[in-house]
């Protein structure tokens, strides 16, 4: 596994998770995987799709996608092709053609192919190793991307047969979870749940008060870097791209409304560095696979957390320092609800109004917004200070209002709450209207009581009275505001009223690129040049040729030789094959007229010597991480207290015991399982085959654990014999 990890993809090591996931699936296992956006999903499935012979079907939800996915996968080396509605006929049987030859890795299909009974007729002909789920959040109805085509997919493990299925997905809450689970009929799968924390995003909330005017101011402060903007309606969209334009930012439309062919473009210019901004619907964006995205603003409010979390995770995919902001009234709640009150689904429409209600929460409480995320999939940041939102960075005050709330209140009270809060603010702030003045509202005591503060204050003020429940808003077409029990207390003087504020801005947001000091920002400059004229050249987006963060190593490390740049992030030998002498050779060329660079750098540069030792010998059971494994056994500690000692997952250290009994050393099992159990697992293997696992586990009712060291014996003798 390590040794192509860093042949193809140019990794040295593993994310949190990826090893167990691709061990599992290796082994036979179904898969359900949570794991945030950036946290290396696909390398889950495309890394064991190379090491098992067959194909690997994978399902992806959007046919727009599929292309870069593909794109990807060959660019490091992999055999990837996809079928869709897309294609000529010819094209199509070509793929057809290719899979039957044995001559692809991945196939990518959409869901809705797998419903067809040709397709079906189809897969049942080829060897299938196992099936990835993408966007498998997808096929809940308690989701909050739910898609009807989707649901074809619980008869996927009829149409595959006894192959692996691993379902991956970003966001997902128990509830969610289960639903999957069993709708996809996953057998005793691997879970993992990992963290949602993604610490290299930073989250802000504003009030919003001109929203395309401070997406506009919000968009200079980052320069030219690529960015994207969410709004609520297609008017939204088209208004805040042109706001943008006149501004000079380069920006585009994308939603529903525009031709295939405009989005199509429009999305393809973003990818290649072409357009600085998408301005979006959420119609854009599902798996968008641009490592680079530097910011994601939300103009209105999200319907609910979890597509919240899946459109800010859009940003920072590359691990860099990224910002998520988000521009909040709480008219947008009222917006929203008209949407969800035309439902019929009354069921529905109480889940629907929960999860606005868990968003509008995230955006009003003056608490650390990761705590906040977090806690809304049943996770617990383990800090009280996260130090990368706005609320920890700046710190909150607690401020008495009682004052302004009475005045607030008595203004709704002496107009007998009839008004909405447009009318309400006109008076507090003096107006003289047509309608103030032909209602006489000029001649109430309240009438310009709350002059002396602005109206964007009023305004943010309300929504705190409405969030604390101390007014409420009724009426369908036209909102009227009307004072509660509570807010009566307020308003007579039988309680007070606090609200926390945060304070002025204390400090910049640290910075979590952990190379950003030190490289040079010129070679930088030279080699995004060279990415651009290869990318064009290749017809693929930049980001595909090389991350920025591969960019960033070259310029901080200065790699001269094959060796030197094989050592950099996401490097591998395809891409130093089809990319790396480009831009060796614009490296030398800028050492030769800058040789006091080097001096400068004072690092010492990873390098790969040559390609053999990406393939050097891994199985002996030698590496020191297996040894202390086997130590730890050979006193006759369980496999539990191994995990518990070592820190490890279970499945790591039944990896470590089956390496290295298929080395061929001896080792003492009695403590972890006795000669009749194992005498029936070699049997079962017998009949079954080594390759998977799940067959054994399935017919014996024995642990994936016993039957992997069962496994590792039998592959010892076979390798002692040869």
């Amino acid at each position: 596994m390590e040794a192509t990890l860093k042949k193809i993809f140019g990794f040295t090591d593993f994310r949190p998770h990826q090893r167990e996931i691709v061990q599992s699936i290796l082994d036979g296992r179904d898969v359900f995987a949570v794991m945030p956006t950036g946290g290396g999903k696909s390398l889950c499935y495309l890394l064991p799709a190379l090491l098992k012979p067959g194909l690997c079907l994978v399902i992806s939800p959007l046919i727009s996608l599929m292309k870069d996915q593909v794109d990807n996968a060959r660019e490091v080396g992999i055999r990837a092709a996809f079928l869709n509605s897309t294609q000529s006929p010819d094209e199509r049987r070509q793929v057809v053609s290719a899979i039957h030859e044995g001559e692809l890795d991945v196939l990518y299909v959409a869901p809705e192919r797998l419903s067809t009974r040709d397709f079906q007729e189809f897969v049942a002909g080829i060897n299938i190793n196992f099936v990835a789920v993408d966007e498998a959040h997808c096929v809940s109805e308690w989701g909050h991307d739910f898609r009807p085509d989707y649901l074809a997919l619980s008869n996927l493990k009829k149409i595959v047969g006894a192959v692996p299925v691993a379902a991956f997905t970003a966001t997902a809450t128990r509830k969610v979870q289960d639903d999957i689970v069993d709708r996809l009929r996953l057998d005793h799968p691997y879970m993992v749940r990992a963290s949602f924390d993604r610490p290299n995003l930073f989250y802000k909330v504003e009030a919003k008060d001109g929203v395309s005017a401070q997406v506009a101011q919000a968009v200079l402060q980052f320069k030219e870097q690529p960015g994207i903007v969410y709004r609520l309606s297609r008017k939204g969209v088209e208004s805040t791209a042109a706001y943008l334009q006149k501004k000079g930012i380069n920006a585009a439309p994308y939603h529903a409304g525009l031709s295939p062919q405009v989005r199509q473009r429009h999305q393809e210019q973003f990818n290649r560095d072409q357009i600085q901004v998408i301005v979006a619907t959420i119609a854009f964006g599902m798996g968008i696979d641009k490592a680079n995205v530097r910011f994601v603003i939300h103009g209105d409010l999200p319907k609910n957390i979890e597509g919240y979390y899946q459109e800010t995770g859009r940003a920072g995919r590359d691990g860099d320092l990224s910002h998520c902001i988000l521009f909040y009234s709480r008219g947008d709640m009222a917006k929203l609800g008209s949407f969800i009150d035309q439902h019929p689904d009354k069921a529905l429409q109480k889940v629907s109004w929960q999860k606005l209600g868990k968003m509008a929460d995230f955006a009003e409480k003056a608490e650390c917004r990761r705590v906040s995320l977090l806690g809304y999939f049943q996770e617990v940041y383990p800090h009280d200070n996260c130090g990368a939102c706005d609320v920890c960075m700046q710190g909150v005050d607690v401020v008495d209002g009682t004052t302004e709330a009475q005045m607030f209140m008595s203004a709704i009270y002496r107009t007998q709450e009839r008004f909405g809060v447009g009318h309400i603010l006109d008076i507090i702030m003096g107006a003289k209207n047509k309608r103030i003045l032909q209602l006489g509202h000029e001649a109430l005591p309240t009438h310009g009581v709350g002059k002396h503060l602005t109206r964007s204050f009023w305004r943010r003020f309300s929504e705190g009275l409405l969030a604390e429940g101390l007014l409420e808003s009724v009426g369908d077409q036209f909102k009227i505001l009307q004072i509660t029990a509570k807010g009566q207390g307020v308003l007579y003087g039988k309680s007070g009223y606090t609200y926390a504020v945060l304070k002025g801005e204390k400090k910049k947001p640290p910075s979590k690129n952990v190379d950003e000091k030190g490289y040079n920002t010129d070679l930088f400059s030279l080699l995004k040049e060279v990415r651009t004229r290869l990318s064009d050249a290749a017809d693929v987006p930049p980001y595909v040729v090389f991350a920025d963060k591969s960019l960033r190593q070259m310029c901080l490390y200065y790699p001269q030789t094959e060796g030197g740049m094989l050592g950099m992030h996401g490097v591998g030998t395809a891409k130093m094959a089809k990319y790396g002498h480009d831009f060796l050779a614009e490296i030398k060329k800028y050492v030769e007229a800058n040789p006091e660079c080097l001096k400068a750098s004072g690092v010492d540069m990873p390098v790969v010597t040559t390609v053999a030792r990406l393939a050097k010998d891994k199985d002996g059971g030698s590496s020191e991480t297996i040894q202390a494994t086997i130590a730890l056994l050979e006193q006759g500690q369980s496999l539990a207290d191994i995990v518990a000692e070592r820190g490890l997952k279970l499945t790591t250290i039944s990896s470590h015991v089956e390496a290295y009994l298929a080395a061929g050393h001896s080792l003492n099992l009695e403590h972890l399982l006795d000669t009749a159990q194992q005498h029936k697992i070699e049997t079962s293997f017998t009949t079954h085959g080594l390759e998977f696992l799940k067959p054994v586990v399935a017919e014996l009712d024995v642990t994936y654990e016993q039957a992997k060291i069962v496994r590792g014996l039998i592959r010892g003798r076979a390798n002692s014999h040869s």
